[in-house]
């Protein structure tokens, strides 16, 4: 199984089916394709992260950025990653504010202290401020920021959107949504 470094074969497959789902309702949306900013981000994000997967199945196990591979080895550059890492990361983090921004009615509100309140770790913002004005943060980075942007978002947006349509639901720290509903999914049993 592809699987970048820190997601488990269960995330993996996870965020396969996340990307399937989401794409069924961008293409039933009647705003033109456009989706709430939480469900954007996570498509993006599982998107990346898959993305990444997939590269890095395809290099070889010494690659880095220094090193001389066939153009035809891999499909994206690190480079490439990199920057579409630190874009979905920008977005995430610049949409959340905005979200905050927007329920507090308050456009004063900077970026840092708005997703501060709303549980977002600091250091992603910061992360955000690099891509933004500085160099492009390293891959690792990257990494780390999107699995935990992507993890931010599963527990602020996803699990209180399941515990609305389904009640009070087991939240057992897995992450796998698909344990917390018994049967197949669909409510019906």
């Amino acid at each position: 199984t592809l699987v970048p470094i820190g997601l488990s074969p269960q995330e993996y497959s996870q965020l396969q089916n996340a990307l399937h789902r989401i794409a069924l309702w961008r293409g039933r949306s009647d705003r033109g394709g456009r989706l709430p900013h939480a469900i954007d981000m996570t498509a993006g994000l599982a998107g990346a992260l898959l993305m990444d997967a997939r590269r890095t199945t395809n290099c070889p196990q010494n690659n880095n950025v220094n090193s001389k591979t066939n153009v035809n080895d891999i499909s994206i550059t690190i480079y490439q990653l990199r920057n579409s890492y630190s874009t979905l990361l920008l977005r995430s983090v610049n949409g959340l504010a905005d979200m905050f921004r927007h329920q507090k009615k308050s456009a004063m509100l900077s970026v840092s202290h708005c997703c501060s309140l709303a549980g977002l770790p600091l250091w992603i913002v910061d992360v955000r401020h690099d891509a933004s004005h500085n160099d492009l943060p390293s891959l690792g980075v990257c990494r780390i920021g999107a699995l935990e942007s992507l993890r931010f978002w599963g527990e602020k947006f996803w699990v209180v959107l399941e515990e609305r349509v389904w009640g009070d639901v087991d939240v057992n720290g897995s992450g796998d949504f698909s344990e917390k509903v018994s049967g197949n999914g669909t409510g019906n049993e």
